[in-house]
């Protein structure tokens, strides 16, 4: 079985039903909680493999909260006449039961709905829930069509449907070449151009590409292209059996003068049949804001046109048709990250606002984007005794994102749950000498004692820029009883915080994953 994977095209428009989904329904009363759920159009490969897919739910409200259950059903009458279709639950919890075409699973919680700034308040049902796996009936035709309905609600809310349209196409096998990786000098420019295979013994009626990632790539204006958060460039021709095919023109990248030696930067590529563009246009959410190119059309090399409608088709091996186009900034300009720390000083119930994160010491800027490994994730851990009265907007509360449920209240007053956060910018540029801090407002309680506080800093994506990772770690210091004035600075030092190891290392996969998510 082919699970379905987020290939970059499907990220693409998944955002945008997710920021679309987000926003509370003007009708839902205060506080209710929708369950937007979110299934794909499929064109199976007659006679191929079976495709597997996640049910997607986006829990969406006017407020913060807990979703306590989220129910799903999902109706095969409409699609059993081309495909052959399975409904399981995933995850220990997920029951499910059948009856007639229906199927009705149960996903307990709670499940976290968390804010979204201008957007209301959304959250993602995280752990597996319902796979639903579909294989094209055998005696189905080319151009069979059905429909596979679902519908969702959490704890009684509104009931919302979707009807994703299930046809037959011909199994083909695109397959993206990747490219070496390239280097380039610091203020020049570089030339990418993807190149797809056609792996198949059928010939390919038409395919698109779709480039994700792609802040480094200057500006286009092909015609056949549509340019937006992801850019989409459809093809009408034929590809050729056996055949290797390429972009006629280039995108070009080009490295900022002071860039670090050793940023990474490029896009990632997918290319889809037709058929597959069609599913994903035809959803509805994609492209809400992009622009059409109004420029000379871009074209596929070596490639014979062919006259007449095309069959749908299904690429049977969608493992293989994604590649990443990387370039790196060679030049002597380096960085040098170091953690900025503090001290809180003050007796119980008074206020204080700290600023702490990083400085770069070195002798090139950071840029994120377009450099993945140029992004700064700053990880704060509280001393323990301390209330956060406000945190730094760009920072998330991962001590509160415990997918068990909230902490419960005596843990909270007490300050059994140290606060431990992960800041990360949205955008970033840092000159030498210049620095990146996060506000945090604590409120010292008699709880509060010295030790266990820190600030650690780490760079994503392989391979890093920073050349001493060994002053990434300050320390955050308490001194309860003091006089109240200042919060003096304490700079850059190496202390070790023993016990907060799996902390970091859980917070660093969750942050990773959230990049890789949003390539």
């Amino acid at each position: 079985m082919i699970r379905s994977r987020p290939r970059f095209a499907l990220m693409a428009v998944a955002v945008a039903a997710i920021v679309s989904l987000g926003s509370p329904a003007g009708a839902a009363p205060a506080g209710t909680v929708e369950a937007n759920v979110f299934l794909r159009n499929l064109t199976l490969a007659a006679g191929g493999p079976t495709v597997g897919e996640d049910l997607a739910v986006f829990l969406s409200s006017d407020r913060d909260g807990w979703a306590s259950e989220v129910t799903f059903t999902v109706d095969v009458a409409a699609v059993t006449a081309v495909a052959d279709v399975t409904v399981e639950p995933e995850g220990p919890d997920v029951t499910c039961s059948a009856s007639g075409s229906v199927t009705r699973c149960a996903a307990p919680g709670p499940h976290r709905v968390i804010d979204v700034p201008d957007n209301g308040s959304f959250g993602v049902i995280a752990i597996p829930s319902v796979l639903i796996s579909l294989t094209a009936r055998a005696g189905a035709a080319t151009g069979d069509t059905g429909a596979l309905t679902v519908t969702a609600s959490a704890d009684g809310g509104p009931v919302t449907t979707r009807t994703s349209r299930v046809r037959i196409g011909e199994g083909v096998n695109l397959t993206a070449v990747d490219a070496r990786p390239r280097s380039v000098a610091p203020g020049a420019s570089v030339e990418l151009r993807p190149e797809v295979r056609n792996s198949g013994s059928r010939d390919v009626g038409s395919v698109a590409l779709v480039l994700t990632d792609g802040s480094a790539l200057e500006g286009t204006n092909f015609g056949n292209c549509v340019y937006g958060d992801s850019t989409v460039c459809t093809f009408d021709t034929t590809l050729t059996a056996g055949r290797t095919y390429r972009i006629s023109e280039p995108f070009t990248a080009r490295a900022p003068r002071d860039a670090v030696a050793g940023s990474e930067a490029g896009t990632d590529v997918q290319w889809l049949t037709g058929a597959e563009w069609e599913d994903l246009r035809d959803e509805g959410n994609w492209p809400a804001d992009a622009r059409q190119g109004t420029g000379p059309g871009l074209r596929l090399t070596e490639v014979a046109s062919r006259a007449g409608a095309q069959a749908p088709q299904a690429d049977i091996d969608g493992d293989d048709n994604g590649a990443s186009l990387t370039f790196t900034v060679s030049g002597a300009r380096r960085a040098d990250i170091a953690a900025i720390g503090a001290t809180i000083t003050g007796p119980p119930g008074a206020e204080r606002t700290i600023g702490v994160g990083l400085v770069n010491r070195g002798t090139g800027t950071l840029r994120y984007p377009p450099f993945l490994n140029n992004l700064p994730g700053v990880h704060v851990v509280l001393p323990p005794g301390l209330a956060v009265v406000r945190a730094d907007e760009r920072c998330v509360d991962l001590s509160a994102e415990d997918p068990a449920g909230p902490p419960p209240p005596s843990a909270a007053a007490t300050g059994a749950v140290p606060p431990l956060y992960l800041c990360t910018p949205e955008t970033f540029k840092l000159a030498p000498g210049r620095r990146l801090t996060f506000a945090f407002t604590v409120k010292v309680t008699s709880a509060a004692r010295d030790g266990g506080g820190f600030v650690d800093v780490s760079m994503y994506g392989e391979p890093t820029v920073d050349r001493t990772p060994g002053n990434n770690r300050a320390r955050i210091g308490v001194a309860a009883g003091g006089g109240g004035g200042g919060l003096p600075v304490t700079g850059t030092t190496a202390a070790t915080v023993a016990g907060c190891g799996m902390l970091l290392v859980v917070a660093g996969a969750a942050i990773m994953t959230s990049l890789r998510r949003r390539r």
